[in-house]
């Protein structure tokens, strides 16, 4: 009987978990990656190895692995497979190259061809930062790929991207295909990239026959896929240590203004239009780390009222739809009688009142959200899903399923094997809690987003004057 598993390579752990036929865990295992912004590419990939194996030494039948990546990460890597550096998403080393790229093509130009702003996450910048201060990684590499990828390569010899992967490099176009004037720029060709294709497209594992490989995507979209969120009226929000809100739209929805990505989901044809904050959990880590607290520290929390604090959560700077890495987190309402538990409550209203902002912008493009589906670390906890709820007036609805991203790996790991389709991962979704609104919040938040959406200008027209 066959097996399906799901790898999620993550900041900082990469999880693995087993489905069997009917889709139930079977087996699940997480392991500690160190490096934070400096991610060693070969230890996640002697971590992925080990795990395979010992996945293959428990199960008998054929094995279907599939993959999601944090991403935009890159890994300049030779012939033989080996890392030659690697710039992940969380690196902002390459943003002092970003001015020279807009000569070459404005911002705005940047963004029609790829739906993408141009910034230092994407691949543009972090090639051309190599090109500039490592001239001899540049000339040594033989290609530039999605960390996942290169995982993939080095497990099955085969140089493939899935659509999602390659189109939150910055380097195809919205019509699908690499462009010619963007590499051209950078100064490298097709033949230095992996070759586009479906999510779902297996390839075979050098080390085990038995074991075939889908491509998977990117992390928050194979979480989508994961929490059945591939179309209607609903958002996928992934909450770990970043935010990614993805909506997914069957067509590319570009407005430069508004600011969103927009880039290839998972399931063939269709998109999603993403916003993504750098710093979720990990803002929410800062305060426990400041505040000396423990996380049962949010069992003190009472969902009645409000912490009367405002915070903007961009410790690590803004990404869409702002972007501004050079953004720094603002706290409002600060006094002698604020405690812990106000602060770590406070954390958690900030994330919700960029998610109500998010949709707002969205709402003005067509786009109505009327339910959330959560995962990642931050939806384990009931009281940051009912304070999102209360703030963004939705249902927030919590899968079964603990982690998304392995999850939905695995999905796309069976439909590679040919046994299901993308439409059934919606029947595939079973819901653990609903939550909804909570009324007496719902007033609060009101008042509180305005008070937040004040702070927001004045921090703009600040920056402003700084300049």
């Amino acid at each position: 009987m066959p097996v399906f598993v799901g790898v999620d390579l993550g900041t900082s752990s990469i999880k693995f978990t087993v489905l069997n036929e009917g889709f139930k865990e079977v087996y699940k295992a997480s392991r500690g990656v160190e490096g934070g912004v400096f991610y060693n590419p070969e230890d996640a990939l002697l971590i992925v190895k080990s795990e395979l194996d010992t996945i293959a030494g428990k199960f008998a039948g054929e094995i279907y692995v599939g993959f999601s990546g944090h991403s935009p990460s890159l890994v300049a890597m030779d012939e033989e497979g080996r890392s030659l550096e690697s710039i992940i998403w969380l690196d902002n080393r390459a943003e002092p190259v970003i001015g020279d790229l807009a000569k070459h093509l404005d911002e705005r130009e940047w963004y029609n061809r790829t739906g993408l702003r141009l910034s230092h996450i994407f691949f543009p910048a972090k090639i051309e930062w190599i090109k500039r201060f490592e001239p001899g990684v540049f000339e040594k590499a033989r290609w530039f790929t999605q960390f996942k990828d290169y995982i993939i390569y080095n497990l099955t010899g085969e140089t493939y991207t899935d659509y999602s992967s390659a189109s939150e490099t910055q380097l195809l176009n919205i019509r699908g295909v690499y462009d010619q004037e963007i590499l051209g720029i950078l100064g490298i060709d097709e033949t230095r990239l992996f070759k586009p294709t479906d999510s779902h497209v297996t390839v075979e594992y050098t080390s085990n026959p038995r074991v075939k490989i889908a491509l998977g995507g990117v992390d928050s979209v194979v979480a989508a896929l994961g929490g059945g969120v591939v179309g209607g009226n609903t958002a996928s929000l992934s909450a770990g240590s970043s935010a990614c809100l993805d909506i997914p739209v069957d067509k590319p929805l570009l407005d430069y203004e508004k600011g969103f990505e927009t880039y290839r989901h998972v399931v063939p044809g269709m998109y999603v239009l993403e916003a993504s904050l750098p710093a979720a959990g990990l803002t929410v880590d800062k305060i426990l780390e400041l505040t000396s607290s423990e996380r049962s520290l949010e069992d003190e929390i009472r969902l009645e009222r409000g912490s009367g604090l405002v915070l903007i959560p961009y410790l690590a700077g803004s990404r869409s739809p702002d972007w501004d890495s050079s953004a720094r987190g603002l706290l409002y309402g600060l006094s002698l009688a604020t405690t812990p538990v106000e602060l770590l409550k406070a954390t958690y209203e900030g994330v919700g009142l960029w998610v109500r902002e998010a949709l707002e912008l969205a709402s003005t493009m067509g786009l109505g959200v009327r339910e959330l589906v959560v995962s990642g670390g931050l939806s384990a906890s009931r009281v940051f899903n009912t304070i999102l709820s209360s703030i963004v007036g939705v249902e927030v609805k919590k899968p079964r399923v603990k982690d998304l991203s392995p999850y939905g790996a695995a999905v796309i790991a069976a439909i590679g094997s040919g046994g299901i389709g993308f439409k059934d991962a919606m029947r595939l979704i079973d819901y653990e809690s609903v939550y909804k609104p909570v009324v007496e919040l719902a007033g609060h938040y009101n008042r509180l987003y305005g008070i937040y959406r004040k702070l927001k200008n004045i921090y703009r027209s600040v920056k402003v004057l700084d300049e």
